[in-house]
């Protein structure tokens, strides 16, 4: 199924010991070669192997984290059916140069697809090996936090998984996105950040610099959430239980410079092992597609970078030029789009949409408070409200509800309280749930 007999022979070992033993060879492939080897007359094809293993055990020894099971099958399944219809059409050119027809027909007639991957067929009652696959499958998040919001997440920030955050304008949706972004790679996640226009380049890189250093891009006394507690008081009826937050205050007598950031990155990334995992692209206001961040991820994957964690900011100012297509049309083929790139590339997608102008007075977000298209919520597997009143934004509080949710129990009035601290560019400083 490989275009070279080197990768043919170290899958036929691997298909065979898996046969025997039901999981993968790992270093028993060593054996393995050593036994071929000792017994083969082809020295030529020996020392390949050699050096094609030892290439991929130095690989394997680099994965910064858990590979993508499912999207490298799905590659796989792709790459088998490219090589097979490359030697079917070789067979086939032979046998017309031959003037043999009628085998080149017969060639046609037997070719079969590989069954592998995306669109592969299953019989559901009797296929053990999908069954097992779908039950015993591990919902491990992606994202975890302690505490209230770790609880409030679950394990929804999974792969496959397309979640949304909707408020209103400045209601801290991109910190929010960042702060995301922000604990997926300290968790080993590779992620992808879109900026789709929002914010400039040297915008979002303060914000990230500002978060990673811990110190504000201008000098001045930063209050930071110590504790966050509910109020012994019972709400009014229609409205939130209050909470409240205890500070400590901080002096910070100079803004960050470049070199503090820089310091601090490096300091994070050699003490947490965290190269590369991070990637920023940049793009002016409604200039950048569906299918632009699909040929960029692309381009990444050729050098073996395919992300975990895909954050958009945000989807309202993607290029939504679809010839055909007008008004919500268009919206809908947008979030349709980003659903099936969650489902191809089996990651996380995580992103963030304008809420109806009734939402300002809203003290709880729910699914009439869509913006302009309600298929928005059909499409996510999640969509979290940010939620805060008046007198939450002086305290510096921020509530977060499930407005839709695809898995599991939920209740749009149950709220997560967060205790944030936007100066540091930090959304989640302590929470209650």
């Amino acid at each position: 199924m490989f275009c070279s007999p080197y990768a043919n022979k170290v899958g036929e070992w691997c298909i065979q010991y898996y046969r025997k033993y039901q999981k993968a060879p790992l270093k028993n492939i060593q054996n393995l070669y050593d036994t071929w080897a000792s017994d083969t007359r082809n020295k030529g094809l020996s020392e390949t192997i050699a050096d094609f293993l030892e290439s991929l055990s130095f690989e394997y020894k680099s994965l910064k984290r858990d590979i993508n099971p499912q999207y490298l099958i799905d590659l796989a399944g792709r790459y088998f059916n490219k090589v097979k219809l490359s030697k079917l059409a070789e067979s086939i050119l032979a046998d017309l140069e031959t003037n043999e027809v009628n085998k080149a027909m017969e060639r046609l007639v037997k070719h079969t697809k590989v069954e592998l991957g995306v669109g592969n067929w299953i019989d559901v009652l009797s296929d053990k090996e999908a069954i097992r696959s779908a039950l015993d499958r591990t919902h491990e998040p992606l994202i975890t936090y302690p505490g209230g919001l770790g609880k409030f997440f679950g394990p929804h920030l999974e792969r496959d998984a397309f979640i949304a955050i909707q408020a209103p304008e400045k209601r801290g949706k991109s910190f929010v996105l960042q702060e995301l972004a922000f604990r997926a790679v300290l968790q080993r996640r590779k992620v992808a950040f879109f900026e789709c226009g929002d914010l400039s380049e040297h915008q979002v890189l303060s914000r990230f610099m500002t978060r990673i250093a811990r110190h504000p891009a201008r000098a001045g006394v930063v209050k930071i959430p110590k504790t966050i507690e509910y109020s012994d008081t019972p709400p009014k009826d229609g409205e939130p239980k209050e909470a409240f937050v205890s500070f400590i205050e901080k002096v910070f007598k100079e803004p960050l410079s470049w070199k503090m950031a820089y310091r601090a990155c490096r300091q994070l990334s050699e003490s947490r092992r965290l190269n590369s995992l991070w990637r920023l692209s940049c793009h002016y206001n409604s200039t950048l597609s569906v299918e632009g961040i699909r040929n960029i991820l692309e381009d990444w994957s050729r050098e073996d970078w395919i992300p975990d964690v895909i954050v958009i900011d945000y989807v309202d100012i993607l290029n939504l030029e679809y010839p055909g297509l007008e008004g919500r049309n268009r919206i809908d083929r947008v979030w349709k789009q980003l659903r099936r790139l969650s489902q191809e590339l089996h990651c996380l997608i995580i992103t963030a949409t304008q809420a109806a102008a009734r939402a300002y007075s809203a003290n709880i977000q729910t699914q009439e408070h869509f913006s302009e298209d309600k298929r928005k919520n059909a499409h996510v597997t999640g969509m979290i409200g940010l939620n805060q009143t008046a007198r939450e934004k002086e305290m510096h509080i921020l509530r977060w509800n499930w407005i839709d949710l695809r898995e599991g129990f939920f209740s749009p009035r149950q709220c997560c309280y967060t205790a944030i601290c936007p100066e540091l560019a930090n959304m989640a400083v302590k929470s209650i749930f």
